[in-house]
C-alpha cells in the first residue's frame, strides 16, 4: 500500500528558505549602511586634513619679500640715523596684502645693550600714508615730522595707480619708512653699529623678518645698510 504524501515537510523547507533569505539581505542592508558610513567619514577626514594641510602651507609661505636694498636717512651733524626705508613686494603667486591689517614690530639695539621695541610701529593715520614718491624725490622732504619716534608709515614707489591704497597688488612696491631715532635732547638714538630689526606680519602667509647693522661711517645723507 503507498503511503500517503505529507505536504507539511516541504512547505516547512520554503518557509525557513525565505527565513534565510531575508536574514541575508537584512545582514546585506546593514553591510552597507555600515560601509557607507566609514567611507563617508574617511572621505570627510580626509578632506579636513586637506584642508587643514593647505591652511598650514599659506601660513608657512612667505607672502611678502624685500623688493631692493634697505636705505637709511642719516643725520650726518649728530652721526645717528633719522629714519629707515624698506622696499616691500608681494612674492609670487601671492594673493594682494592689506597693509592696514599687516602689524610692523620695530626692535632697535644698540652697542651697549640699550633698546627699544614696538609691536605695533604702524601708523597708518598719519597723512602722509600711500603717499607715490616720484623718481629723484627725497624721502626726508615726504617724511618730515609726520612720523614721531619709532613710527612706521607705508610709502608707494611703484604702482598703476594715480593714489595708493591699502592693498599691496602684484607688480607694486612699498615702502615701509620708519623713524628709528629721537633726536639729539638725550633720547634713544640708533648710530654706529647698532642692530635694526624690522618684523612684518601680514594677515596671511609668514613673518618677514629684515635684520640690518648700522654701518661705523654715518658721513653721508643716505647709507645703504645691504651694504654698509
Amino acid at each position: 500500500m503507498r503511503k500517503p504524501r505529507i505536504k507539511g515537510r516541504k512547505s516547512r523547507k520554503g518557509i525557513v528558505g525565505i527565513e534565510a533569505a531575508i536574514v541575508l539581505i537584512a545582514f546585506v542592508l546593514v553591510a552597507s549602511a555600515l560601509a557607507f558610513v566609514v567611507l563617508n567619514m574617511g572621505m570627510f577626514t580626509t578632506q579636513k586634513s586637506k584642508e587643514v594641510i593647505a591652511r598650514a602651507y599659506e601660513e608657512s609661505t612667505r607672502a611678502l619679500d624685500v623688493a631692493g636694498s634697505v636705505i637709511a636717512k642719516v643725520d650726518t651733524n649728530n652721526k645717528l640715523v633719522d629714519f629707515i626705508a624698506v622696499p616691500i613686494k608681494l612674492t609670487a603667486g601671492a594673493r594682494p596684502i592689506d597693509l592696514n591689517k599687516t602689524v610692523v614690530s620695530l626692535t632697535i639695539i644698540n652697542p651697549d645693550g640699550t633698546s627699544k621695541h614696538y609691536d605695533n610701529a604702524l601708523n597708518t593715520e598719519t597723512t602722509i600714508t600711500y603717499t607715490i614718491v616720484q623718481a629723484g624725490q627725497d624721502l626726508s622732504s615726504i617724511v618730515g615730522n609726520s612720523l614721531t619716534a619709532f613710527q612706521a608709515t607705508w610709502l608707494y614707489t611703484r604702482t598703476d595707480e594715480t593714489t595708493g591704497d591699502n592693498l599691496l597688488e602684484p607688480g607694486e612696491i612699498v615702502l615701509l619708512v620708519a623713524k628709528v631715532s629721537e633726536g639729539t635732547n638725550g633720547g634713544f638714538n640708533t648710530t654706529a653699529y647698532s642692530r635694526i630689526i624690522v618684523e612684518i606680519k601680514p594677515p596671511a602667509g609668514s613673518v618677514l623678518t629684515i635684520e640690518r647693522v648700522v654701518p661705523p661711517k654715518l658721513d653721508t645723507d643716505y647709507v645703504n645698510l645691504d651694504v654698509g
